[in-house]
């Protein structure tokens, strides 16, 4: 050491920190609140102590960064406050208003000693994010856009977001699975986190993956149930409830909690409060239609009566009147061929009485050529008769044969006949379908055959010019 050096004036480390030590301690006799950011709470589970992260920022950038100290038996009470209050522990992420204990140690140097945190203030810290969540849909108009999409008719085909270790999975299963009625379901499970901030990354990647199968499903359930409130403030994040609110196909909930209800049950096409509820309501979607179906049927067998008894009792009436047109034409030509025969035996015996008072005449001058002439004269009148009789069956025949001909027709013609050659015909809401136009796509179309009814959706539309 040169001797300018050991003339100076110095102070010991120790005296430094330790005169520090004291300013802190004058100036800081009392705990104070604080409000910052805990970026990373530093839970070490074997010690129960934790070592948070503590930031301040503005504008995105950190104005001021400490490591503060948190010992395991005030984390335990306040972790414990944050469960019954929020529902959810103590953790990362979090804007908090705590009470810590100013301390300078001349060996640990500065610290924040966190006595305790005021859950009331990130229960109103969560509150305003719920509502700015809310207010953000509701300006981008996505608010009520799933709610818009419309259920299917019978939705069977469901893609289920859960855990497959979760109590109310296994609820939702049971039921659908094992009801009274025999409706069948077919489901696939998409497993995925259920709470805390990792779960909004998993559920949205599920998402992603049933967007691609989306032809394959009816609807999208997101099912948690069992473990209490625990970490339900992932279902108030903005990214997640647009995800959903944008889903192509409808997205029902069942998470199954009693506080107050999230944001993604707020915007889902159908909530229900626990899993067991909403497996309740798909079988009542089953049910209704079920009811509605056989009313249905009801109605279009009772049309197709009163169609087939009205088209019958049109046949019959024309049977009767050809048959009765047949009977009196018949009647008609039987008349003319009486009259015609009655005059041809009269004219018959006026030309042989005439011949015969001739023969008489002329008996004496020429015998012969009298019985010769009269010879031929009763041949004549033999082939008349002959051909008159012969005339009046073939049109007789005729008469038979076309009236057999219209019997035929109209045999033919009658509904179950058709029917049972193959034909068929449509209705749709009850309405006999004539002309394509009167069809549309997603029409229930029912056709009837001679054995039974087809019911079919229609899918596609081919217009011929």
């Amino acid at each position: 050491m040169s001797e300018n050096s050991i003339h100076k004036n110095y102070y010991s480390l120790s005296q430094i920190l330790e005169s520090v030590s004291n300013v802190i301690k004058g100036a800081y006799r009392t705990p104070y609140w604080i409000k910052a950011e805990m970026i990373k709470l530093n839970h070490y589970p074997k010690s129960g102590h934790c070592y948070p992260d503590l930031v301040e920022k503005s504008d995105g950038t950190i104005k001021a960064q400490i490591r503060t100290t948190l010992w395991s038996g005030n984390y335990n009470k306040i972790n414990a406050k944050f469960i019954d209050k929020l529902g959810k522990h103590l953790g990362d992420d979090m804007n908090i208003l705590f009470l810590a204990e100013v301390k300078f140690d001349t060996k640990y140097g500065f610290s924040l000693n966190i006595i305790d945190i005021d859950a009331d203030y990130e229960l109103g810290v969560m509150a305003k994010s719920k509502a700015d969540c809310i207010n953000r849909l509701k300006t981008n108009n996505l608010y009520d856009k799933n709610k818009q999409l419309k259920l299917a008719l019978l939705p069977q085909r469901v893609a289920i977001i859960s855990d497959k270790t979760s109590k109310g999975y296994k609820d939702f299963l049971s039921i659908i699975n094992n009801n009274s009625w025999g409706y069948k379901y077919f489901h696939m499970l998409f497993p995925s986190l259920l709470q805390g901030d990792a779960a909004v990354n998993t559920i949205i990647g599920q998402l992603k993956k049933i967007e691609k199968l989306k032809e394959h499903f009816d609807l999208v359930a997101i099912i948690r149930g069992g473990g209490g409130d625990v970490g339900m403030d992932c279902y108030n994040n903005y990214k997640l409830a647009s995800e959903i609110a944008n889903f192509p196909i409808p997205v029902i909930s069942g998470i199954g909690h009693s506080s107050n209800e999230t944001v993604v049950e707020m915007i889902s096409n159908h909530n229900s409060i626990t899993p067991t509820d909403l497996a309740y309501m798909l079988l009542q979607k089953f049910s209704n239609n079920a009811v509605t179906i056989n009313d249905y049927q009801g109605v279009v067998e009772g049309f197709v009566v009163d169609y087939i008894n009205d088209k019958m009792s049109t046949l019959n009436e024309r049977y009767s009147f050809v048959v009765s047109k047949s009977k009196e034409l018949l009647v008609k030509q039987n008349s003319l061929l009486q009259t015609l025969q009655q005059s041809t035996i009269y004219s018959t015996k006026a030309v042989l009485t005439s011949n015969n008072n001739r023969i008489e005449k002329i008996t004496n001058e020429n015998l012969f050529s009298i019985q010769k002439r009269l010879s031929i004269e009763e041949h004549k009148v033999s082939n008349n008769t002959k051909s008159l009789s012969f005339i009046s069956k073939n049109m007789f025949v005729s008469q038979q044969q076309k009236l057999k001909y219209v019997e035929e027709k109209i045999e033919l013609l009658k509904p179950e006949n058709l029917l049972k050659k193959g034909y068929s015909y449509n209705t749709i809401n009850n309405i006999l379908v004539t002309d394509i136009k009167q069809v549309k796509i997603g029409d229930r179309l029912v056709t009837k055959t001679y054995t039974g009814e087809i019911e079919s959706e229609i899918t596609k539309i081919k217009r011929y010019e």
